[in-house]
């Protein structure tokens, strides 16, 4: 077989390849614009076996697998599209949702990181579908802080709902609970402090106060409601703030909310040292958590021991790359060090995620 005969062979192989593939976008095409979505699912798996590369079979294959529940199905095909298509914000928010349906959570929390850190670039239903999702699972993993600030965003960018409301409630009472996990026994409680806490967010700082109040005079006892209240109160009336948060550790001494926000007070005004037992016992109750280790850092760089916050500091960088403030106090650390470059790099990262974060936040 001479080579000239074999390269006519290959060329009509590919030839035929690229009709079959052309043809079966069309008849998915037709597929789904008719709702025949079964049949679509059929065509469109066929043209990819094809042409794997195919980003927009890959975006409707998988949204078609995601509007028929077939999760196992949309979660790799999204997998797929944000390997060839890194910056997609759009392809991270769906492979999260489809990792979320399948219970995947912290699969989940990796890919909608992701969408936060490309500033939730994407269409205004898919971006509040995206926060939403990533608060949930940020709260399962325990971050929750970190949750209630996505939710505020989410409440300042859109407005409140009741998804918002029961998220904020599990958040706000630290509890790494799904709303579909919410105890019979806890959901009255979980729905007030949510009620409560999203109206602060939304900035209606008289209803907050009334339902701050009611919750606590039904549930004095509850630790992490006295805290919520507290800080609420910091904003216009630090006194009383206080008093709450004092309450909090009165009621549980090992808060790490009530410890992190006492210490960090104390650094506001100006007495770092009185804070310090506080970011210690923090870190030592909860030493996964980067804000206790963020709180000491900042503590003992304000007590002029900078190669020990550092320490604490990168700490909480580890736990928390995402998060500005940790990098500027390291930034702030090292720079007390006379380590330069690395200063520089703190400072750079710190700039880069405040970019990301007030574009994410724009209208």
């Amino acid at each position: 077989m001479s080579f000239h005969f074999l390269v006519l062979l290959m060329f009509a192989g590919a030839q035929n390849q690229t009709t079959a593939f052309d043809t079966l976008v069309r008849q998915a095409a037709g597929a789904r614009d008719g709702k025949r979505l079964a049949e679509a699912m059929s065509f469109y798996k066929k043209a990819l076996a094809l042409k794997p590369d195919w980003d927009e079979g890959l975006w409707d294959y998988g949204s078609i697998a995601y509007d028929t529940d077939h999760f196992a199905e949309c979660a790799p095909a999204f997998r797929k599209l944000t390997t060839l298509k890194p910056d997609l914000a759009p392809a991270w928010t769906m492979e999260g949702l489809c990792e979320f349906a399948l219970h995947d959570y912290n699969a989940a929390l990796k890919s909608l990181r992701r969408t936060e850190a490309l500033g939730f670039r994407e269409p205004a239903e898919l971006a509040r579908a995206a926060r939403l999702h990533l608060a949930l699972v940020l709260t399962k993993a325990s971050h929750f802080e970190k949750a209630l600030v996505v939710l505020t965003d989410l409440t300042r960018s859109d407005q409140k709902t009741p998804e918002i409301t029961v998220a904020a409630g599990i958040a706000g009472l630290r509890k790494p609970w799904l709303p579909a996990e919410v105890p019979e026994t806890d959901r009255e409680l979980v729905w007030r402090l949510g009620d409560a806490m999203a109206s602060a967010m939304e900035r209606d700082p008289k209803i907050a106060v009334e339902k701050f109040q009611a919750v606590i005079h039904d549930y004095p006892n509850e630790a992490n409601i006295h805290f919520r209240y507290g800080a609420f109160l910091t904003l216009d009336s630090p006194e009383n703030g206080l008093m709450e948060i004092k309450k909090a550790l009165d009621l549980d001494p090992d808060n790490i909310p009530a410890l992190v926000n006492l210490a960090m007070v104390n650094i506001k005004q100006g007495t770092p040292q009185a804070g310090r037992e506080y970011a210690e016992r923090a870190v030592q109750v909860s030493p996964g958590d980067f804000a206790t280790h963020l709180a000491l850092g900042r503590v003992l760089l304000e007590t002029g021991a900078p190669k020990e916050a550092a320490l604490q500091l990168e700490v909480a960088v580890k736990l928390a790359p995402e998060s500005p403030e940790a990098h500027f106090s390291l930034a702030s650390a090292y720079g007390k060090l006379d380590l330069k470059a690395d200063a520089a790099r703190e400072r750079a990262e710190f700039m880069r995620l405040r970019k990301s974060i007030d574009s994410a936040n724009q209208p």
